[in-house]
């Protein structure tokens, strides 16, 4: 489809998503100091403990697992049992009514000891093997059990009822499993109304089967992998699959019936979308093509010319107007057609972008990869040349579990990224990092997120291991006592107590080439 048709179709498609889902939480939630404790903990992690009371009442002696989270909520299943309609909408009811009877959650911080007992006394293997398998330097402390009534959940903070909202979640059969929504909008606004058809699903049902291949799905099995000797092998088992599937996006590209000239990149912020634009360059060189990888971030507009934030006061990076669109249009034109372009350099120094000193100038068998959060967004392709084009979304789609029924959200891995990427190079300390991270949440909501269906197709980022290298990091940057306010401080106290659950893994053994080399520094790739 030419881009012109396609643009007119993605924003008629965005606009009635826009105007049917609404949702209240997230229209503009920066001006709530709860915003940087998101969607999944406010709303999701009380849904969970009321969904394990629920399902321990209603099918006995049955266990569930969470196999990840979905924006707005978790796609679970029950272990060796296929649940029937009948028997969740029982589950179902079961919550609603104790949301009408207000029931009370009960927080208890513990110290291992007590925790292990209480979790032995309830069967929960899955966490008396977390807990176990944290062997070495400091022990993990300030862990919360939640609970209704002996009903327990093992949490990293301290979790409000929201039951205004949690009435409205949303139980239904999926696949072999369950959704467990808890924010329906987001859900709605984001996924497309057939679910089994999307993108994004197939993304984590391949990141799970390989999962299951290499045999690490928790904390706890990845902590056996580091304790048991076992490392090394698995970083290069983890790095040759994401190898390997880049190379079969590369060969998709190559093959497309469209012959696509420019490949957009796109994906929410800190999902690696540069390391994955430039090892998709390599392969497209592997296979004897030329190639040039354009950064969006090299058309930043000066400060001056991005408008403050008016409810952080804070300039707004993440918004597309913060880009020279016009620059960017005219050069992507102008290497089309074959002229000589002086691109963009930004230096972040806050006067915007300069012009390079030597001209580029591309043949027409050239590959040009674009890459950037806006990549997918028709308001950057608008009065380009009618080429095709192949779209590609990049997300850091992690299936690793906390515990059998709390996952990592995909967006706490990202906010870690980000955090140690910005403190290592780019001068902001950790404070500035999280309080812009509900501007960017809240323009990944608006003009990400909606457009990640409309990609030919999806390229997981995360790393199964990482989260221990960052637990190697993230201590030492993020320091509760240097902490400007309350909610900052309880946001980096979460973050580093889900991180004490991991034996740190050393980078040394982490190649030059992987995506993870973009946040910890390293790599063999030059970055803007």
């Amino acid at each position: 489809m030419p881009p012109k048709l396609l643009i007119a179709n993605l924003l008629s498609i965005l606009n009635k998503k826009m105007a049917n889902n609404v949702a209240p939480q997230f229209q503009d939630f920066r001006s709530r100091p709860e915003a940087l404790q998101h969607s999944f903990r406010n709303l999701m992690e009380p849904l969970l403990v009321l969904f394990n009371k629920a399902a321990s009442i209603e099918l006995k002696n049955k266990d569930f697992y969470i196999a990840y989270s979905i924006p707005g909520g978790v796609y679970g299943f029950f272990k060796d049992y296929i649940v029937s309609p009948e028997e969740l909408e029982a589950i179902g009811k079961r919550i609603r009514y104790m949301i009408s009877q207000n029931e009370r959650f009960h927080h208890e911080v513990f110290p291992v000891e007590n925790l292990l007992r209480y979790f032995e006394a309830s069967k929960r293997t899955d966490i008396i093997h977390l807990i176990k398998s944290k062997v070495h330097r400091r022990e993990p402390e300030g862990l919360h059990l939640a609970h209704l009534n002996g009903y327990g959940e093992l949490l990293l903070n301290h979790i409000q009822k929201n039951y205004d909202t949690l009435i409205h979640f949303r139980l239904a059969p999926f696949n072999r499993g369950f959704f467990l929504i808890a924010d329906l909008a987001f859900f709605e606004r984001v996924m497309p109304e057939e679910a089994k058809n999307s993108k994004y699903f197939l993304g984590f049902e391949e990141t799970e089967e390989t999962m299951k291949y290499l045999g690490v799905a928790s904390f706890a099995e990845l902590n056996d992998v580091i304790t048991q000797g076992r490392l090394p092998e698995f970083i290069k088992l983890s790095e040759a699959y994401q190898a390997r599937r880049l190379s079969q996006i590369a060969d998709e590209i190559l093959s497309h019936p469209g012959n696509p000239r420019v490949v957009f990149l796109s994906g929410p912020t800190s999902s690696g979308k540069t390391t994955a634009a430039n090892r998709l360059g390599i392969e497209f060189q592997v296979m004897k093509k030329k190639v040039l990888v354009l950064s969006l971030d090299n058309f930043y507009l000066p400060h001056s010319a991005i408008p403050d934030d008016p409810v952080t006061g804070m300039k707004n990076f993440e918004l597309i107007t913060a880009l020279d669109l016009d620059l960017f249009r005219n050069n992507i034109n102008d290497l089309l057609m074959g002229k000589p372009v002086h691109l963009s350099k930004y230096h972040f120094d806050g006067m915007g972008a300069t012009p390079e000193k030597e001209a580029t100038q591309i043949s027409s068998d050239t590959y040009i990869i674009v890459e950037g959060i806006h990549g997918l967004n028709p308001e950057l392709w608008r009065d380009m040349m009618d080429v095709e084009s192949y779209r590609l979304y990049v997300s850091a789609l992690s299936t690793l579990n906390i515990h059998d029924h709390l996952p990592l959200s995909t967006s706490d891995l990202r906010l870690i990224r980000r955090l140690v990427r910005d403190h290592l190079f780019r001068g902001y300390n950790f404070n500035e990092t999280i309080q812009r991270w509900p501007d960017v949440l809240q323009n990944e909501y608006q003009s990400i997120f909606p457009f990640q269906e409309s990609a030919h197709a999806i390229f997981n980022s995360a790393l199964v291991y990482e989260p221990a290298v960052f637990a190697h990091y993230a201590p030492g940057i993020a320091r509760a006592e240097k902490a400007e306010n309350e909610q900052i401080r309880e946001e980096v106290n979460r973050l580093n107590r889900m991180l004490s659950l991991l034996v740190p893994i050393d980078p040394k053994d982490i190649p030059p080439t992987s995506i993870l080399r973009e946040f910890i520094g390293g790599s063999s790739f030059r970055y803007v």
